[in-house]
């Protein structure tokens, strides 16, 4: 019987924690919506005053007279060098040379 009884309060209890829950949430959405309406009065205000763009190229007109072609006065003076590779590559061969007797010597 106690256990009935416990268990009775026990769901009152939890009931009475929803109901206060439930009334809880509805308080917080009612202040919620109150605080939104605010927030889009504020928005339409800022927007019914807000200042003009301003077009900073309104006034510009056909600039295409101010480029000249300068390609004629300019020159490459390396356009006509050549490029040596193959003391480079002599020099790679070398070193792969001297790295593989290096190896070799250590093996031994």
């Amino acid at each position: 019987m106690a256990g009935l009884v416990t268990g009775i309060i026990g769901g009152g209890i939890a009931a009475l924690g929803s109901v206060f829950g439930a009334i809880s949430a509805g308080n917080a959405a009612k202040r919620a919506r109150k605080q939104a309406a605010i927030f889009e009065k504020q928005l339409a205000n800022l927007e019914k005053n807000r200042q003009a763009i301003i077009n900073p190229y309104a006034t510009t007109k056909d600039l295409s007279g101010l480029a000249t072609d300068l390609s004629g006065k300019v020159s490459n003076p390396y356009a006509s060098l050549g490029v040596a590779t193959a003391a480079t590559a002599m020099q790679i061969e070398q070193t792969d040379q001297a790295l593989a007797n290096t190896l070799d010597t250590l093996r031994e």
